[in-house]
């Protein structure tokens, strides 16, 4: 009779997964569900960095489009463009960027729910005037009741176009969070550890942490989250700084929104 109840459960399991395979949680964790074939989503997102050692804002927008390519695999296309404030030795600068284009792809292996752990893998290129990009995820989650957690393990490789020569950049990161999820509502907290290399060498390590919240409807969701810099991991020699404030900034926020075509 439990194998039997446990066979009817599946089908009701599996369409639960399907049916919120859009909606994000989290907005730097990444989760294993993906787009169903044929379904297409628009999802404007903003990333706001303030404070560094001098005056610093920083406003990265992207607008994306979402789409199912079959079953498991979706991808997507964005537009960039970054709003900068800052002091330099010439003076307070604001500047807008335009940042080129992405491309991600996302691939599920295991469902969160009715696996033991949901899995996926992501790979994304970027191109700008300026630099390129290649970063993938190793996403791992787990639905356990009405708790939800992500585990993300990324790496990226960015090559930056300068004029006598280009320098090159990776950057390692990791992403974990665990949220409380309703019907509509979900609250939680994130962390992000960012990591820079330079020349073969690991220059840099910030650690931050912070609340998450979301909300969905029939049509929409939003998800945000701020992050706040708690910890400097690789402060440079003879520096007592608990925060890494030349590189990475006090505080970050972000915000999505997506709407089901």
């Amino acid at each position: 009779m439990k194998r039997t109840q446990t066979l009817l459960a599946l089908p009701l399991l599996l369409a639960a997964s399907s049916v919120e395979a859009s909606e994000r949680r989290f907005t730097y964790t990444y989760e294993s569900l993906v787009l169903n074939p044929g379904d297409v989503e628009i999802e404007p997102w903003t990333t706001v960095r303030i404070g560094r050692d001098d005056f610093y804002n920083r406003f990265d927008h992207r607008f994306e489009i979402e789409l199912g390519v079959a079953e498991q695999l979706m991808t997507a296309w964005y537009v960039n463009v970054t709003a900068r404030a800052r002091d330099t030795a010439d003076g307070r600068q604001s500047e807008l960027e335009w940042g080129g284009i992405s491309n991600e792809w996302k691939l599920k292996l295991s469902d969160p729910v009715a696996d033991a752990l949901g899995s996926a893998l992501y790979l994304e290129w970027s191109y700008a005037p300026t630099e390129a990009e290649l970063e993938a995820k190793l996403i791992a989650d787990k639905r356990f009741g009405d708790f939800l957690a992500a585990v993300n393990l990324v790496g990226e490789y960015e090559l930056k176009f300068e004029t006598d020569e280009s320098e090159t950049e990776i950057k390692f990161e990791l992403d974990a969070a665990l949220a409380y999820v309703s019907e509509h509502f979900s609250a939680g907290v994130e962390l992000r550890n960012h990591n820079v290399v330079e020349h073969g060498e690991w220059e840099a390590s910030a650690l931050f942490v912070g609340p998450t919240l979301g909300y969905k409807a029939e049509r929409w969701w939003t998800a945000a989250t701020i992050l706040a810099q708690v910890a400097n991991l690789k402060p440079a020699e003879g520096s007592d700084s608990t925060l890494d404030l030349a590189g990475h900034e006090r505080l970050e926020a972000r915000i999505l929104i997506g709407l089901h075509l």
